[in-house]
């Protein structure tokens, strides 16, 4: 029998935790439990969750203020390269250069007409001097696509703060009524002296008069004239992103959200760069952006990846490592010498030599040498200098590029760097219900390291297939990926793809009592859907809470979730986890705070406001029977369909939302088709978190191409479908035995969110 969802905890293995303490030096348990991932655990005594956010949470001002003379609506914008709709640049969603330096607005629009008056004045306040920037408002669209019915300059209140009113629809040639569809758009252009490009415009958005807030609009006709999309389109609540006419679907999960507040638009412009910055180099992954010298420095020692964006492409969900002998980076390596040189050739070709860079600070040089092909034979020497001013020369050494080949812990030598895994690796050591870390590996495999050799490597190395047929002897394919390890090879271990960053923050602000309300541990209903809560604990507070970012549900907010993944895929510490990710037999650094509390939370603000895109295809009729499908197969049973918000969260635009994630964000017995065998803060190895279906018919435009379920080895909805055991056995048989047509209709509206 299964505890009350309510009443479920998990208490600290205190003997496995002093045991690790001990092992890192003289570190404070409370600082080394609050760096892991994973802590050891038991299931211990009952306790409550404590909610994330309650009546006493302080609130961000409203977006939408009734007052007794108007109707007054508050948002923000960046500046853009072009208009909405002009696909023939595709150059509206993209984000240019110095997109986070003084780029940003914020936009009030006083709508008196909505309490019988007779004018709307629309006001923006900017963070540079603007050239009386440009009003449009009621699209026009006829002679081109950027073409509007009131076009003026706005009047300058002082050099950050302009207006403009406006008291007639030139559209209907009428005055402003109740309901009236007013489109505007802004275009902030920088006076001199700027440093980059000078003129911009801004986002089209859609608000209807009378109501309040922006709504997400979709064009119609020959002019892609601007309409209210359904609200059961609107995936994300009033977050939700317009559809996009500027032919970037690529881009369709960076944008802001729809209904920004004014407050976040620097931050979500600050935290994007924080995003796409290399904590090594501080290089942003875009061109034409400074380096961010602030932020050099602070990857690793051990990590997977140099950016947070390296494995979220275009925030969508990364896809499988290439299993072929494609190029590998080679880090070449010198310790404590003033200087060394690095020589080299490539299947006896011309050698090729470099002076490496030196590290004052440890007197160590290192070399990457990027792009040698794999399985290439590179022979290699060092010339290396003294602190008396000589110098020497080491002895001709030869290898093959292959994934975790290395010259070991020398003071000189070579490591094979492992292409990004976009993957988490997580290993553990299992004793009955308590997991440990691995004393080799800490919590998470980390193939790379900043100097020496890294802990570690892993790649798939093969497919095993199991066929199957549909039930109208339709054949099909399933495949898992089988891991070959270099380096200690974890017992227990679990791979994880990085999900898709869309809607993050609209998942954290459901209340505690809304989920609890989903769940049914021990199938009182008897309907065989047996999902339970997650329970953790805050790493920030001891309390108990409830679990919903993870694959397994392991983090309770946003900024536990990025805090973890910085540690543990970077290396870069924060207030919340101070110690690097680190095994009982491994060197451990020291607690540090690397990156600080003001960046972390931009970085949180920027995933938690990020717009949720629409959902498509409302007027297609097979994607319509797939919805009716998809209900009657129970899918919606666990990916349910329609959620609201707390009315208590700290950002205005996440409160009070009506959203369509398709989650329940609780834990599902999923069968031993999916299990893994790493137990995860009282998770067992065949549960997994129902993960939200919001955006997932744009995954082949985002990731460049389709990968799904936590380890990436579905190659499509089919697949991912099939896959689906225990509690979703029956949903799967369902699916299974329907005609070809009813499985291409249901598929049709999985691709339709």
């Amino acid at each position: 029998m299964r505890e009350n969802p309510l009443f479920r905890t998990l208490a600290w293995s205190l003997t496995a935790i002093v045991a690790l303490t001990s092992a890192c030096g003289d570190e404070p348990a409370a600082d080394f439990a609050q760096a892991q991932n994973e802590t050891p655990t038991v299931l211990a005594a009952a306790a409550p969750v404590v909610p994330l956010f309650d009546a006493n949470t302080a609130l961000e001002p409203a977006l939408v203020v009734d007052t007794p003379t108007a109707l007054i609506t508050r948002l923000a914008d960046r500046s853009r390269d072009r208009h909405a709709r002009e696909a023939q640049f595709q150059s509206y969603e993209h984000y240019l250069p110095l997109y986070f330096e003084n780029r940003t607005h914020s936009i009030e629009i006083i709508d008196r007409v909505a309490k019988g008056g007779k004018d709307i004045t629309v006001n923006i306040t900017s963070l540079w001097p603007l050239d009386t920037p440009d009003f449009r408002a009621f699209y026009q669209g006829q002679a081109v696509l950027s073409q509007y019915w009131f076009n003026v300059d706005m009047t300058q209140v002082d050099p950050l703060h302009y207006t403009a009113t406006v008291n007639y629809n030139a559209k209907e040639n009428r005055q402003i009524q109740l309901g009236d569809r007013m489109e505007i758009e802004i275009s902030p252009f920088m006076l001199p002296p700027v440093v980059g490009r000078a003129n911009y415009y801004g986002t089209a958005f859609l608000y209807v008069v009378g109501q309040g807030g922006m709504v997400p609009w979709e064009g119609k006709g020959s002019t892609l004239d601007s309409f209210p999309l359904p609200q059961e389109a609107w995936l994300g609540g009033r977050t939700t992103v317009s559809y996009n006419y500027s032919n970037e679907p690529v881009h369709l999960f960076k944008q802001m959200a729809t209904n920004l507040a004014p407050v976040n638009a620097q931050p979500f412009v600050e935290g994007r760069r924080l995003h796409h910055t290399d904590f090594g180099t501080g290089a942003h992954s875009e061109s034409g952006n400074p380096v961010f010298t602030a932020q050099q420095n602070k990857l690793g020692p051990a990590y997977i990846a140099r950016s947070c964006i390296s494995c979220h492409p275009h925030n969508g969900r990364s896809l499988p490592p290439d299993m072929g002998p494609s190029e590998r980076d080679v880090q070449f390596h010198v310790n404590n010498a003033p200087w060394a040189d690095l020589h080299y050739t490539v299947n006896g070709g011309g050698q090729q030599s470099f002076r490496m860079p030196h590290d004052n600070g440890t007197n160590n040089n290192t070399q990457v040498v990027k792009g040698l092909p794999g399985g290439a034979a590179v022979q290699y020497h060092f010339t290396i200098g003294n602190a008396s001013g000589g110098l020497s020369t080491t002895t001709p050494v030869q290898f093959t590029v292959s994934d975790g080949n290395s010259s070991g812990s020398s003071s000189y030598g070579y490591t094979v760097l492992s292409p990004p895994l976009l993957y988490t690796v997580k290993v553990g050591q299992v004793s009955g219900t308590t997991v440990t870390a691995h004393p080799q590996l800490g919590w998470i495999l980390q193939p790379q390291s900043t100097s020496g050799s890294a802990e570690g490597a892993v790649r798939i190395s093969s497919w095993t297939a199991t066929s199957g047929t549909f039930g109208d002897g339709t054949a099909y394919q399933l495949r898992r990926p089988n891991y070959t390890f270099t380096g200690p090879v974890p017992a227990n271990h679990s791979a994880r793809i990085a999900p898709p960053l869309v809607g993050l923050g609209l998942l954290e602000a459901l209340a505690e009592s809304t989920l609890s309300s989903l769940a049914d541990p021990d199938d009182t209903n008897r309907d065989g859907i047996s999902g339970r809560m997650q329970t953790v604990t805050d790493p920030q507070t001891g309390q108990q809470r409830l679990g919903r970012f993870g694959w397994k549900a392991s983090k309770a907010r946003l900024s536990h979730q990025i805090a973890s993944a910085l540690n543990t895929d970077m290396g870069v510490t924060t207030s919340i986890f101070r110690v690097p990710d680190c095994g009982a037999q491994q060197t451990c650094p020291g607690a540090s705070t690397e990156l600080s509390d003001a960046d972390l939370d931009k970085m949180v603000r920027y995933l938690a406001v990020l717009g949720v895109p629409a959902r498509r295809n409302l007027g297609d009729a097979q994607a319509r029977q797939g919805e009716s499908l998809f209900g009657s197969a129970g899918c919606a049973r666990c990916h349910t369909a329609t959620l609201t918000t707390s009315p208590y969260h700290p950002l205005a635009e996440l409160r009070g939302q009506t959203i369509r994630p398709y989650t329940d964000l609780l834990l599902h017995d999923m069968g031993p088709g999916l299990a893994d065998n790493l137990p995860e803060d009282g998770a067992s190895g065949a549960e997994w978190r129902t993960p939200p279906l919001w955006g997932i018919g744009l995954t082949a435009a985002t990731s460049g191409g389709e990968a799904y379920l936590h380890d990436g080895r579905a190659r499509s909805l089919t697949e991912a479908i099939l896959w689906h055991g225990g509690e979703a056995e029956a949903s799967k048989e369902a699916f299974r035995t329907l005609s070809s047509a009813n499985r291409a209709a249901l598929l049709k509206f999985l691709q339709s969110l």
